[in-house]
């Protein structure tokens, strides 16, 4: 299962715009008859970090692609993307895959992200540290890109604790965030 997020990092005061332009690429997207996906907004963590995220799963690369080709198709959609462009000062299309899940995250309105900034070593398989009754999914990044996370630990509600992951690669960075889905 791959899962696709665009990060959207809004110019100052556009982070309503933004907002309103990826929802509004969602309905172009159901129009083409394609999944809307999910929108996050941010409500607390690093102003670093992305202020908007789309998010989807496929079940392979090919999935994304084909996804990627519809919407380049589209005159419409591309008019949305060229709308936003105007809207953000950084945009990026990480990959990443499901390579642990503790068990089904709840539906709560409310997303927790836990980003790990370190290199996403491939030869060692990040552990969760136990604990009771923690549900989510642990993501590993598998496309480059500047200032992205190794990993991603998803879980719903805000009242989760932070997780802690294990690999040969330390994290130089983890920063909590709170997105409300849209």
């Amino acid at each position: 299962m791959i899962v696709s997020f665009n990060f959207y990092y809004a110019l100052p005061g556009q982070e309503d715009a933004v907002l309103k332009q990826r929802l509004r690429a969602c309905d172009v997207r159901d129009d083409m008859g394609v999944p809307r996906g999910r929108v996050l907004a941010r409500t607390a963590g690093a102003a670093d970090l992305p202020d908007v995220i789309w998010e989807h799963h496929f079940e392979d690369i090919s999935g994304h692609h084909a996804d990627m080709a519809a919407r380049a198709a589209s005159p419409e959609f591309e008019a949305i993307r060229a709308g936003m462009r105007k809207l953000y000062r950084r945009f990026e299309r990480p990959l990443f895959e499901i390579c642990g899940r503790s068990a089904e995250m709840p539906d709560s309105g409310v997303v927790a992200l836990d980003w790990f900034f370190c290199a996403p070593d491939k030869d060692a398989e990040p552990r969760l540290m136990p604990g009771e009754g923690h549900k989510g999914k642990l993501l590993r990044l598998i496309t480059p890109g500047d200032d992205l996370p190794g990993f991603i630990w998803q879980q719903g509600g805000t009242d989760a604790p932070a997780r802690h992951t294990t690999s040969s690669a330390p994290a130089q960075r983890v920063e909590r965030s709170v997105w409300k889905v849209v």
